[in-house]
């Protein structure tokens, strides 16, 4: 809702960016991070491409005056058709490759990569992750294909990286800034359209009414307003100025005056404080670990697929 991020504007009925689901607010696109399809930026394309052959068959009639299969197959390769065909050959490329080492991925393995993918992406709701499968035109059968592909490419990698305790040490050296737990406070608050509200919920709440209860009835962020209008923990820089500021100077249970955002009128209260804190490299280790090993799986992934390509022998037949 008024995440300070401009690349990621949100609108007033959606969630307010918290500190607690930092890394899942990032991560929400209502599509899938690069790893999960092979194709992500072209989706709609590569499936359209599989089902569309060149033939005089007529697609659509404007005013009398036909379209045919023809002309929109030539239309898809002059609109990134050749980006496409490249990404088809690279998932066959992997798929052959992972045949002839003998990699196998589960059905229980793609079970829980889509899994992972509703709880990192959709809040755990599934309803909301296979209706954005309908938006963007595929089935759960095509996503399944594409998250093998992958697994394959993940196992192809995985067999290049070997990890020492001394990389993770020095990794967590160069990104400790990462780990480091910063300042943070537990907020709710209502928003509203007018200060004329904003003003009235106030004196609502200074003659007794319940912070909760107000934030459920007249809140025009919906998703905080069913927790009470509870934000959760949030850092410096993940909430637009004037928000962050009101909150971050506010003492703990006292109820600010309205504040002003691009988004409307707030009432905030401030439930509890998180002090700064340096963390040791024990504390996050396995973190770290993690860390580094997708960064290393992420590089072996394209320079594994980038091989596969440079050892093929393939031959365009475009025209």
């Amino acid at each position: 809702m008024f995440n300070a991020d401009e690349g990621t504007k949100i609108t007033g009925e959606e969630e307010i960016a918290t500190g607690e689901k930092k890394d899942r607010r990032k991560r929400l696109k209502i599509a899938y991070d690069i790893a999960i399809i092979v194709a992500l930026a072209v989706l709609v394309t590569i499936i359209s491409l599989r089902y569309v052959k060149p033939d005089s068959e007529v697609v659509a009639t404007v005013n009398g005056e036909n379209i045919t299969k023809d002309e929109l197959y030539q239309a898809m390769l002059t609109e990134g058709g050749r980006q496409v065909l490249d990404r088809l050959i690279t998932n066959l490329l992997i798929l052959q490759e992972g045949k002839r080492r003998g990699i196998t991925v589960t059905d229980e393995e793609i079970d829980a990569r889509i899994e992972n993918l509703i709880n990192a992406n959709f809040y755990g709701m599934a309803d909301s992750f296979y209706q954005a499968l309908e938006q963007y035109g595929l089935t759960e059968e095509s996503l399944r294909k594409d998250i093998k592909t992958e697994l394959i490419l993940r196992k192809i990698a995985g067999e290049q990286i070997n990890i020492t305790d001394e990389e993770v040490r020095e990794y967590f050296k160069t990104n400790r800034q990462n780990y480091n737990i910063p300042e943070q406070v537990e907020a709710r608050h209502i928003l509203v359209d007018t200060r004329e509200e904003a003003e009235e919920i106030l004196e609502l709440l200074k003659s007794g009414r319940d912070f909760a209860e107000l934030a459920g009835e007249y809140s025009k962020d919906k998703l905080s307003a069913e927790q009470g209008g509870n934000l959760g923990f949030f850092q410096r820089g993940e909430m637009v100025t004037e928000f962050e500021e009101a909150a971050f100077s506010l003492p703990l249970n006292q109820v600010s005056d309205p504040i002003e955002t691009i988004y409307g009128f707030h009432i905030i209260e401030v439930l509890d404080r998180k002090a700064a804190k340096e963390v040791a490299f024990e504390e996050v280790e396995e973190k770290v670990r993690e860390a580094l090993l997708e960064e290393q799986t992420m590089e072996q992934m394209n320079k594994q697929a980038n091989l596969l390509r440079e050892q093929a022998s393939i031959e365009y037949k475009l025209d």
